[in-house]
Order: structure tokens, then C-alpha cells, then sequence
């Protein structure tokens, strides 16, 4: 089989790997459509010999002891919980020891090749009426569930999404379904900012390359400031943040693209600001991001801006676009296979 595989560091090469095999309790997947994932560039970046692709959605190519038919359209997880830990018990099984091991795409080749096995516990089967490539935005969508339910949000209340990749536009989409009032977001570049604001989810989109950003972003902050905010970029610094919260309020860390984050820690202490990290999500979080999916399939289309083919040029360019370039106009981009 053909897989697109990371060699060397910054380059990748279409290799032939053996086929992989059902084994107890995983079913192995013909991939349909792979998204590239923004976690997806440092293993570009740093891991020589690894085929990736977690975000996945594809046809039951060897069903195992599953049960599942032949040709069966599905995504999934890529879990391996151990199911036994303290925190598999308390459904908290992004917390296992053991997730990352045998995970497709991560620990094990993923679906950036045409065949990858994974856990058939965590395998959903995707409605005739909804479109295939939708499966693959289940795990990111999942991502960004999981972290916007850490705010606690009540119905109308106001959300402040810092960074307008992927996961900040799903959060948006999330907040909005769970019933939140306004999404104010903020972003850098024009080109992503515009297209954000084209969101029915997104009230404002704002950009930090204004000349008047700080002032506009003060206008649109809450009385007292807001209380529930994303970070979906990764910022090495949170105070501009602070300034515009509301004493009590929340921060939830979804971004990693800063390595080092610096805060002045008195307005921090004043405002008694909480600060909780988000950056996988469990079983129950997938679930309900894949029924939110197929409930509103036109909304979560729209952040699809790209099909490109399973070719290593195509690839390849993308991913120079999309992480080198500085002109990165896309959302979701998704590999599409023949067949």
C-alpha cells in the first residue's frame, strides 16, 4: 500500500508499506479522507519516518472480530485507553497512561497512508446523509469541545477566542451550540480574519494587526470584562488577556505554539483568574462532536477550504502554505483518496 511518509525532516516520500492486519478488538481502515491537523507540523518538523493522520474518516476495509461490515463508511477515535486506570474509570480516559500507545497517526502509522488499524470500540458509523470528509473533522471538533466545556458556559453568556486556526473556529462553532451569546474572536492575519467573519458563529473578528486593536477590543468586552476565554493560539503573554477579563473568570490553554508563557502576576491575583488546560478530549467528548457534526453538516462544511489529492507534491505544498509561508488563508484542509 501507498503511504506518505515524513523523510527526511521537512520533506515527504510515498513509500509502499505492508498492509496492516485486523487484530483483536481493531479493525483495520481503507482511508477516504485525512485532515492535516496543526499538530501535524512538528512531526513534519522533527520525526523522521513517521506516517501520519489522525483525523480520519474512511471504509471497514477488515472488520476483525468487530462485527462491522465490509464497506462500512466510519471515523473514529484514535483512543487505546487502558480502560482499568483511575482515570478510565471516571471517564477521564484522555488522562491514561497508555492513550498515546498504538494510537494511528501518532505512536503507529495513521491515515496519510491508503490502510491503518485502529480501536473498533471507538469507531462510528457515518449516516448515508452525511458527507464522508465530515468524519475526519470529528477529532478536532471533539478537541475543541472538550476544552470550551471546561468554561462552564451559561446560556448567553459572551466568549473570547483567541486564534482563528481549526480549533478556535470549532470552539466557536461549540460555544455557540452549547448556547452561548457572543463569540468575539481575534486573529493576526486579514485574509483568515475576513473569511472568519463570515461565520454566522463568529460575531466579531478582530485583528492584532489593527492599529487600533486594543481599543477595539476593549469596546467589545462586557460590562466588567469577559469571563470565558479560549486560547486557541498558543500566546506568550497573558496580559492584554487579564486586562480585558472579569474578576472569577476562566482561561482555558488550547494552543501550542508558544513554548514559554510570561504573565504579571498581581492582576492575576486580584481578579482570581482560573487558568485550565485543554488539550485532548474523551470518549464521551467524541461522541457528542460527531452527533453535533452530523446535526448541523452545512454549518461545519464551510470550514473546509481545501480537497487536495493523496500526492506528495500536494501535500507538500500545503504544508509549506500552510506552516511556512506566513500567507495561510486556509481552515480545514483535507487529503482525499481515489475510490
Amino acid at each position: 500500500m501507498k503511504s506518505i511518509m515524513v523523510q527526511p525532516v521537512h520533506e515527504f516520500t510515498m513509500v509502499e508499506k505492508e498492509m496492516p492486519k485486523a487484530s483483536k478488538g481493531r479493525v483495520v481502515i481503507r482511508t477516504k479522507y485525512a485532515a492535516i491537523c496543526g499538530s501535524d507540523v512538528m512531526q513534519w518538523r522533527t520525526m523522521p519516518g513517521v506516517v501520519m493522520g489522525h483525523e480520519f474518516s474512511g471504509y471497514i476495509e477488515d472488520p476483525g472480530d468487530s462485527g462491522l461490515a465490509k464497506g462500512t463508511r466510519v471515523c473514529a477515535a484514535e483512543f487505546n485507553p487502558c480502560g482499568e486506570c483511575e482515570f478510565c474509570k471516571e471517564g477521564k480516559e484522555h488522562l491514561c497512561a497508555q492513550m498515546m500507545q498504538d494510537n494511528p497517526g501518532v505512536s503507529i502509522d495513521g491515515a496519510y497512508g491508503e490502510y491503518f488499524t485502529c480501536r473498533a470500540d471507538y469507531v462510528h458509523v457515518i449516516p448515508d446523509d452525511v458527507p464522508m470528509e465530515l468524519g475526519a473533522l470529528t477529532e478536532p471538533v471533539a478537541v475543541s469541545l472538550h476544552g470550551v466545556k471546561y468554561l462552564n458556559l451559561k446560556k448567553g453568556d459572551d466568549v473570547l477566542i483567541w486564534g482563528n486556526g481549526p480549533i478556535g473556529i470549532y470552539a466557536a462553532v461549540c460555544a455557540k451550540l452549547l448556547g452561548a451569546g457572543r463569540v468575539i474572536m481575534i486573529g493576526r492575519n486579514m485574509g483568515r480574519v475576513e473569511f472568519c467573519r463570515k461565520f454566522d458563529f463568529i460575531d466579531e473578528c478582530l485583528s492584532t494587526k489593527s492599529e487600533n486593536f486594543a481599543e477595539e477590543l476593549k469596546e467589545k468586552a462586557p460590562k466588567g470584562g469577559f469571563a470565558h476565554v479560549i486560547d486557541a493560539v498558543g500566546l506568550d503573554s497573558y496580559d492584554e488577556l487579564i486586562q480585558n477579563m472579569k474578576s472569577g473568570g476562566t482561561i482555558v490553554m488550547m494552543g501550542m505554539h508558544s513554548e514559554k508563557l510570561t504573565l504579571t502576576s498581581m492582576p492575576m491575583y486580584l481578579k482570581e483568574i482560573s487558568i485550565r488546560t485543554g488539550l485532548y478530549f474523551t470518549e464521551e467528548d467524541y461522541t457528542e462532536a460527531f452527533h453535533m457534526i452530523c446535526d448541523h453538516k452545512e454549518q461545519f462544511l464551510t470550514t473546509i477550504t481545501s480537497h487536495i489529492p493523496h500526492d506528495v507534491k500536494a501535500v507538500q505544498d500545503m504544508f509549506i502554505k500552510l506552516f511556512d509561508s506566513g500567507k495561510n488563508d486556509e481552515c480545514k484542509v483535507v487529503i482525499e483518496y481515489e475510490g
